[in-house]
């Protein structure tokens, strides 16, 4: 392996001279290469941003989720929670307010497309919300406020009465207090059909506002004509950008913000209020990247005083990503969001593999070598670290191709094939480049020499750390080991939770929105319980009914912390049992008799064939329950969601018997994004594991020695047990976006490491004296850590300042890992060495040289 990596060495030396006659050809070949990556990127380029990307084509709770909206249309929606100045939501300026709103935001939904706020099929208020009553054998659904607005206090006491005898108004139009008031837009996000010619037949039919008159009484008097043999065919739905979120609720906004409304303190929560907060957040992301280049230039100008240092590197790293991306659009790839990590993977590995080949040349250029010297043994100290670190890197992302999820392996191929081409353009191209325009700096203790002064010189520091390690090396390992002993028991006490509550910083608008709404009113997440019986009529069984009522009921009493409120078909049965008994409460049951429950179920579809289609298909064979949920995150959720399944086949069980084909599922996308969320996160700390296993296989491997790979790996963890171990302390806990960014991190890491440890070994085999060798390295690979961990550390710890905390996190504790991992280099591995003094299989290369010899 010795022979192997001697080899490599002057090959790698070779490298400069050898391009140097055809630095010309390399340029050129550089530009046909890109105009080819450019042109695939024009043609075939194609960003798709909508969620259903994470999940593989056909998968379970997809199409579960698909079959619910076939029926019942999207779940979701957006949920406006409003403040009168008077306190009071029903007195009289307060009303006449959502009067207007609530017409105003009708209105606009109804206009001719292109119209963004065509997706709106249903506003819910005090206004048009319905109740029940009797009349004589029939049933009448009544809007409680509806077109005439109650002119004097005792009347709207009277309406105010009503709502309060009506337990599905509570926390949804009114909270307990009657502060605050709750609008919901029902929206046909993800439920629009791909087939033309059905959005065409389905566009007088889909909004449900176009048939809501505006005004008292019956919604319908003639009984609904159902053909039950009519089977449901299988619909595909058009994907939804997160762009198109954004234009919607920035459409709605528009009108919200009116001065007319601003009486109304107004909070926005749902599906669509998040994505844009997301949108946004992209939006944000792009600009503090730009930030982030901003300070690698000056970083970089700062420490080499020298434009070329800044352009070159910056080159290989915009053109690697053109490069990959170009290579990925035409072989078909469709890429996402996640195309900024891979840009930031490649900036960080890019910049810090050229940083190492900058910091050797002028530190050999400032020892007095011309400029081919310097080059040529630039190369050759720092090439075979930069293979090894491509190699690592590569394999660590294309350890991500083993997940099931499409996104995660199309970002993995996409940065190992950016790593691999910076690796190429920094030997294949650099080399030329530095010919061209290469930094000039002053030779050390040399008046004469031309070149500007560094302003920062590291080697006074770097020698007197080689002598501090030196000196300390036991205090040192000590005092490493007791700080990772403890940062263990944090880390031990990490939780690995996605909290879409907790995605805004303190105090936002969507903050204080999402805590609102949990505590006054319905919560800010939904969850369908979605019953397909597979036969006609199975939902007007008593025993069905009751089912679903035992299910809500237990829910209620083991579950509230979470689940603010349920509604089914069963609570209208029961509703309307109650009203057609003169609202004797004993009546709010289930009745037994089959007949009975069909005839209320018939009574309410007559008066309120809508709010009906709302819970139960036609031929009444599928139904649902809706959830209204607090906010929580993954750690609190995934379980709930397990032991939901679990109560839903105790309950449901007895009825297979007559119902042998029912399916009942938990479905919507709160559901699905909490089981996404946490599903990638685990499968990326199996695939970040697994990546640490096939890297520390690759160091035993590379650096010849399996003590040497072993004793490697130990400054590479250190980076992620003190992160996580602070985390744990602090009580952060492990969310999916943190892991997303955790290989890039762990990457810089390793990254510095075989630096250090192949400069050491290389060292400590010819002088076979642990102090030089700790001088030397530290000499030629000290100012490189310091210069990477300076600029990407502070790069990453401008993400800080993001808005939304799934990239705010990732960049300060990846400025705080990258940091640590750069002590552990300077500190921790130079006195390691000391004290254990490992051998690095250098008495087995020293004797199969001596018997090399003897046999010559």
């Amino acid at each position: 392996m010795q022979k192997l990596s001697s080899r490599l060495s002057y090959l790698f030396e070779a490298i400069p001279s050898t391009l140097r006659p055809y630095r010309w050809l390399c340029i050129a070949l550089f530009i046909a290469t890109s105009v080819v990556m450019s042109i695939g990127i024009a043609k075939n380029f194609v960003v798709n941003m909508s969620p259903e990307v994470w999940f593989e084509e056909g998968a379970a709770p997809l199409e579960i989720r698909n079959a619910f909206r076939q029926h019942f249309g999207s779940d979701e929606g957006v949920y406006i929670v409003y403040k009168p100045e008077s306190g009071d939501v029903f007195s009289d300026t307060a009303l006449r307010t959502l009067a207007a709103l609530h017409q105003e935001i009708e209105a606009a939904s109804l206009h001719p497309e292109p119209n963004e706020l065509a997706r709106i099929v249903q506003v819910d208020s005090l206004i048009n919300a319905r109740y029940q009553i009797a009349d004589g054998d029939t049933l009448t659904a009544k809007k409680l406020i509806g077109n005439s607005l109650p002119s004097t206090d005792s009347e709207r006491e009277n309406r105010r009465a009503i709502a309060l005898s009506q337990d599905s108004f509570a926390r949804v139009f009114h909270s307990q207090d009657f502060i605050y008031g709750g609008i919901r837009l029902k929206t046909n996000f993800g439920a629009v059909p791909t087939d033309n010619d059905f959005n065409s037949a389905l566009a007088d039919t889909t909004n449900l506002l176009q048939t809501d008159s505006f005004d008292f009484g019956l919604d319908a008097t003639a009984p609904l004509a159902v053909d039950s043999s009519a089977e449901v065919s299988d619909v595909e739905f058009v994907s939804v950008q997160l762009d198109e979120y954004l234009r919607f609720m920035t459409a709605l906004r528009a009108i919200t913000e009116q001065e007319k409304y601003a009486g109304f303190e107004l909070h926005f929560v749902g599906n669509p209020v998040t994505m844009e907060f997301i949108m946004k957040s992209i939006v944000e992301a792009a600009e503090l990247l730009l930030a982030m280049v901003a300070l690698v230039v000056i970083l970089l100008w700062l420490l080499f005083r020298s434009f070329s240092a800044v352009v070159w590197p910056l080159l290989v790293v915009v053109v690697s990503a053109l490069w990959a991306i170009g290579l990925g659009s035409w072989l078909g790839m469709a890429y996402t969001t996640m195309l900024a990590l891979t840009f930031m993977l490649v900036l960080a590995v890019g910049i810090a593999s050229c940083v190492h080949v900058l910091s050797a040349y002028t530190l050999f250029s400032r020892e007095g070598k011309n400029h081919e010297q310097a080059m040529s043994l630039a190369y050759r100290k720092t090439g075979t670290p930069i293979l090894l670190t491509s190699l690592t890197t590569m394999v660590g992302m294309l350890a991500l191709t083993l997940t099931d999820m499409p996104i995660i392996a199309t970002f993995g191929i996409t940065s190992a094939l950016a790593v691999g081409f910076a690796f190429l353009l920094i030997f294949g191209l650099l080399p030329a480049l530095l010919d061209i325009w290469h930094p000039r700096l002053a030779a050390q203790n040399d008046i004469t020499s031309q070149g500007k002064k560094p302003l920062i010189d590291l080697q006074p520091m770097l020698a007197w750390i080689a002598g501090f390690t030196e000196r300390r090396a036991k205090s040192i390992v000590v005092a490493y080991i007791g700080i990772f002993i403890l940062l263990i028991y944090g880390a031990l006490e990490l939780k690995i939770d996605t909290n879409f509550s907790k995605l805004a910083r303190e105090g936002t608008p969507v903050d204080i929105a999402m805590k609102l709404v949990d505590k006054d009113m319905m919560g800010g997440m939904g969850l369908e319980v979605f019953m397909d019986f597979k036969e006609n009529d199975a939902l007007k069984d008593p025993r069905v009914l009751q089912a679903i009522s035992d299910l809500q009921s237990h829910i209620k009493d083991n579950y509230s912390d979470k689940v603010v409120k349920t509604l089914s078909l069963a609570n209208i049965v029961q509703d309307s049992n109650q009203v057609m008994h003169n609202n004797d409460p004993s009546y709010h049951r289930i009745p037994s008799d089959p007949q009975l429950a069909a005839q209320l179920l018939y009574l309410f579809n007559n008066a309120n064939p809508a709010d009906r289609r709302e819970l139960v298909s036609d031929n009444y064979d599928t139904s649902h329950i809706s959830f209204m949920l607090r906010n929580a995150g993954t750690n609190e959720y995934t379980p709930f969601f397990d032991q939901l399944d679990r109560d839903v086949e105790r309950i449901f069980g007895p009825l297979k018997a007559d119902y042998p084909d029912m399916t009942i599922n938990t479905t919507g996308t709160f559901h699905l994004m909490m089981e996404l969320m946490d599903h990638v996160a685990w499968t990326q700390l199996k695939s970040f594991s697994f990546a640490l296993i096939i890297i520390t296989v690759l160091m035993i491997l590379t650096l010849g020695s399996p003590q040497a790979g072993v004793i490697s790996m130990i400054p590479n963890l250190l980076p992620a047990v003190f992160t996580f171990g602070v985390m744990g302390w602090f009580g952060v806990p492990l969310d999916s976006d943190t892991l997303l960014v955790a290989p890039i991190i762990i990457g810089l890491a390793v990254d510095d490491t075989i630096h250090f440890l192949t400069h050491y070994r290389y060292a400590w085999i010819e002088s076979g004296n642990v102090g030089v060798a700790v001088r030397t390295t530290l000499r030629e690979v000290g100012q490189a850590v310091v210069f990477t961990s300076l600029i990407l550390g502070l790069g990453f710890a401008v993400l800080g300042f993001a808005g939304y905390l799934g990239l705010a996190k990732p960049g300060l504790f990846g400025a705080l890992a990258i940091f640590v991992a750069s002590l552990s280099d300077l500190l921790f591995l130079p006195a390691l060495m000391h004290w254990l003094k490992p051998n690095l299989g250098r008495d087995k290369l020293l004797k199969h040289e001596l018997t090399t010899g003897s046999q010559a």
